[in-house]
């Protein structure tokens, strides 16, 4: 008996000590989600070192608690009350060393950096908060009240759908007031998004740019410790050499994968793939604030122009559907009458002569490295956009920019066109507001810098509109309204798929995420 109780006891530590390695397509550009609508960056940073108030389950519109064990909901929709969790513990790192457990203090810090420009925390974010100033928060919170050390009251100036998904969604993870008045004093404050402290699953030990990010089991999380104690994301841009890492076991998990790929490695026997539950699409981003962009026609035009159902088969390998405005038309926020339509070259020319281009022009699009969960090969996709463009007299000439410069200066529009995609935001509000509105065009992921006060005034009348079907139409006026504009052309929405080690447990993809790091653990 002593013989068995022994290796049972080696055999669970052996399998304690294994790491995780996952490939990833890219670096993240820091670790405070709030500063952020980058899902490298919320990977690396929100689902493994914070929590939130409440968080996603499996299923549509599912929250369960995390650090708030309970809430109320008044009538009126304009009081949230929330009871927090007692005996939660900070991360204690080389960096700081908490003195006290996770109270309300924390959560009005979260929130009130966010909402006041004049907040010490603030200062810790250069350049803002996205989804915060997009949302338009500061005008949404009356007040923000301690009640005692674990009740909070949010009160709001009007009723907002979406709060439930915002307390959920990465840019609300709650950080810590006393290391964020630590790094004021010291005169540190972005420090916040180099050197990380949160209550998560896991601490960050680690961060080699353009190598890997390592993190330790938090010993002290409050669900108990995680079953595997070193997690390791490894940057790996080109798709082909993740494949290669997957089928030689040097990463055991990657949700960024070539759909062309797929049949090789779902007939691995080592290797389980399962469909991600995400709303994904691709999109192509004209800066109409530079010539030509800024002629609507001239939009329409290559817009028109591109054969997006060769981008779905050569590009996703049929993995995908053809889209053209960033809701499929079987969602719930989509709308048939703006569904994708065939390339029409003819029609496009047409529109370009009456723009003044009768004889095209020439043109620049940034392109990323690799692929990413909404577009598995960017490089592609902008080489068939290359030759369609081409048929209309448009020569285009593709630049390669690494991700994270390249986002860093399409939000101070200085590109011309590009490509990106959007992923994980649950309520459509997260989409729209981040790219489309006005404030976007100047603090957000409005990367198209086109700012309509007809859109914005849909946008505010649909945050405030808590009637499902209602939303629902408000939503689908504003796709009509890009459909109309283009700031941005939807090509495809993605169908993708998280592939890792068969002996990996507990791989079950949430409504933002491919899977809750602290449930996974070796067979």
């Amino acid at each position: 008996m002593l013989r068995v109780a022994l290796l049972s006891c080696l055999l669970a530590t052996s399998a304690l000590a294994r790491p995780l390695v996952v490939c990833a397509d890219a670096d993240p550009d820091g670790f405070d989600p709030a500063q952020s609508a980058n899902n490298t960056t919320l990977a690396a940073s929100a689902y493994k070192i914070y929590n939130n108030l409440i968080e996603y389950e499996p299923g549509p519109f599912r929250f369960s608690p995390s650090l708030a064990e309970s809430w109320t909901i008044s009538p009126d929709s304009l009081v949230y009350t929330l009871k927090l969790r007692r005996g939660v513990k900070w991360q204690t790192t080389e960096w700081f060393k908490p003195t006290r457990d996770f109270n309300a203090d924390d959560v009005l810090y979260t929130i009130e950096r966010q909402i006041d420009a004049k907040h010490p925390g603030a200062k810790g974010a250069p350049g803002g908060f996205p989804y915060a100033l997009s949302g338009e928060w500061r005008s949404l919170f009356k007040s923000v009240d301690k009640v005692d050390d674990y009740t909070v009251r949010l009160t709001l100036a009007k009723p907002y759908a979406p709060l439930m998904e915002r307390l959920a969604h990465p840019a609300m993870s709650i950080v810590s007031a006393e290391y964020g008045a630590q790094l004021e004093r010291a005169g540190t404050p972005t420090q916040i998004a180099t050197k990380p402290v949160g209550t998560g699953p896991y601490i960050l030990q680690r961060f080699d740019r353009g190598a890997q990010i390592r993190y330790d089991a938090n010993p002290n999380y409050f669900r108990g410790r995680p079953a595997i104690d070193k997690l390791v994301i490894s940057t790996v841009p080109d798709p082909a050499v993740r494949v290669q890492k997957l089928l030689a076991g040097e990463c055991q998990l990657a949700d960024n994968i070539k759909p062309q790929d797929l049949p090789r490695l779902a007939a691995t026997p080592k290797l389980a793939t399962t469909p991600l539950r995400v709303q994904s699409s691709s999109q192509l981003f004209f800066n109409v604030g530079k010539k030509p962009f800024d002629d609507k026609r001239v939009r329409q035009a290559l817009a028109m122009a591109i054969d997006r159902a060769t981008i779905v088969r050569s590009v996703f390998d049929g993995h995908a559907e053809a889209g053209s405005t960033p809701y499929s038309a079987r969602s719930l926020w989509g709308t048939e009458n703006v569904a994708a339509a065939p390339a029409d070259p003819a029609h496009a020319k047409q529109l370009l002569a009456q723009a003044g281009y009768p004889n095209g022009f020439d043109a620049e699009m940034w392109v990323r490295p690799g692929g990413s969960g909404t577009n598995p090969n960017f490089a592609m996709t902008a080489q068939l956009i290359q030759a369609d463009w081409a048929k209309i007299g448009v020569k285009l000439k593709l630049v390669n920019m690494e991700w994270v410069e390249l986002v860093k200066k399409a939000r101070a529009g200085e590109m011309p066109s590009m490509l990106s995609g959007w992923s994980g935001a649950l309520d459509p509000d997260g989409f729209y507001s981040n790219l489309t509105s006005c404030d976007a065009a100047h603090n957000g992921y409005n990367f198209a810098q086109w700012c309509s006060p007809a859109v914005d005034k849909l946008l505010d009348k649909a945050r405030a509109t808590t009637a499902q079907d209602a939303r629902s139409k408000l939503y689908i006026d504003v796709q009509h309204a890009i459909a109309d504009e283009v700031p941005f052309t939807t090509l495809a929405y993605a169908l993708p798929v998280v592939v890792y080690d068969r002996n990996l447990q507990g791989v079950e993809p949430t409504p933002n995420d491919s899977y809750k790091v602290e449930k996974l653990h070796w067979k």
